[in-house]
């Protein structure tokens, strides 16, 4: 069952810098479900699998707002029609997991919640302060697009390692001093992968995610990473409902997007294939680097016994 990795992108219209952050709802209504923000948004019967003491989704988002800031390919580059592709055979053979449930991303803000003011005409003040502190931050910062780092099988699944240029984490940092204060809650995650499946209640086998590390081997188009021939975005989204079904993606509007250009273009002798060997090692040698320190050299490990052992010699006579 092929799944479209981008249908969790909201058919509305996205918003520019000016976009008005007001309530869904300036009064009280019975009819709770045609609060007229929402008459263009979609909201899948299957997702409304809530408890019934759960809030519905107009209602939650009346009291608290959700936000979250990626870094993706652009959707019609070579990169992400790839890794649209690998979602889809790996939903097919090894059926869904939770990196479904969001097109594929580098995370740099993961969840951003913000609570509704007391005041009626400031009660999203905050998300305004977020959204103008989000723009300050990106605009003012220069950014290079991520580089490929190699496939990596961990216990919690299968990733797509990514170099990132350290001016990303500033932009996190810079926006938490700003903003955190005024938040409920402010999630800055690892900036380092692409998940490309996971599950954390049922993790998935190792011979499952060997086998998904060939399909994405042999799929995903690396290449454009190495080569610096793909384009990348940020995208602030809102979260307008969460999925609580395994495969099934998140509901989100895209509130404004900034392009990220890439390096001028140099002429290189090496063939891809080198290129990409020579990515995956540099990446795994600078993850391994601080374990580096701690290793003793057995040499010298000799020479130290051996200057004790001199040492004991010279005490007892």
């Amino acid at each position: 069952m092929p799944i479209d990795t981008h249908s969790g992108i909201s058919t509305s219209t996205p918003a520019t810098s000016e976009m008005s952050t007001t309530s869904t709802s300036t009064s009280p209504s019975v009819h709770a479900e045609k609060v007229p923000d929402f008459t263009e948004f979609r909201l899948d019967p299957f997702h409304l699998t809530a408890d019934a003491g759960t809030p519905s989704p107009h209602r939650l988002r009346e009291a608290r707002r959700s936000f979250a800031l990626y870094l993706e390919p652009e959707e019609n580059s070579k990169l992400a029609y790839s890794l649209k592709q690998f979602f889809e055979q790996t939903f097919s053979q090894f059926g869904p997991n939770q990196a479904h449930n969001a097109a594929p991303h580098v995370s740099i803000l993961g969840r951003v919640h913000i609570e509704r003011g007391s005041g009626l005409l400031s009660k999203w003040t905050s998300v305004d302060t977020f959204m103008k502190a989000v723009d300050h931050h990106v605009n003012t910062t220069e950014l290079q697009p991520p580089t490929f780092g190699g496939f990596e099988i961990a216990s919690s699944g299968l990733f797509l390692r990514v170099r990132m240029d350290p001016a990303y984490g500033q932009i996190a940092k810079g926006i938490e001093r700003d903003v955190a204060s005024q938040c409920a809650a402010f999630d800055i995650r690892p900036m380092d992968r692409i998940h490309l499946a996971y599950n954390v209640l049922h993790p998935l086998s190792k011979a499952h995610l060997k086998r998904m590390r060939d399909v994405a081997r042999d799929t995903i188009r690396v290449e454009d990473m190495v080569d610096h021939t793909c384009s990348w975005k940020l995208t602030l989204y809102e979260i307008m409902l969460e999925s609580r079904v395994v495969g099934a993606q998140q509901q989100v509007t895209p509130l404004k997007t900034w392009p990220i250009r890439s390096p001028s273009q140099g002429s290189s002798i090496l063939p891809v294939s080198v290129r990409i060997k020579l990515a995956v090692l540099s990446s795994w040698l600078r993850w391994s680097y601080p374990s580096v320190q701690h290793v003793v050299d057995p040499n010298k490990r000799i020479e130290e016994k051996a200057h004790h052992h001199h040492q004991q010699q010279a005490q007892k006579s």
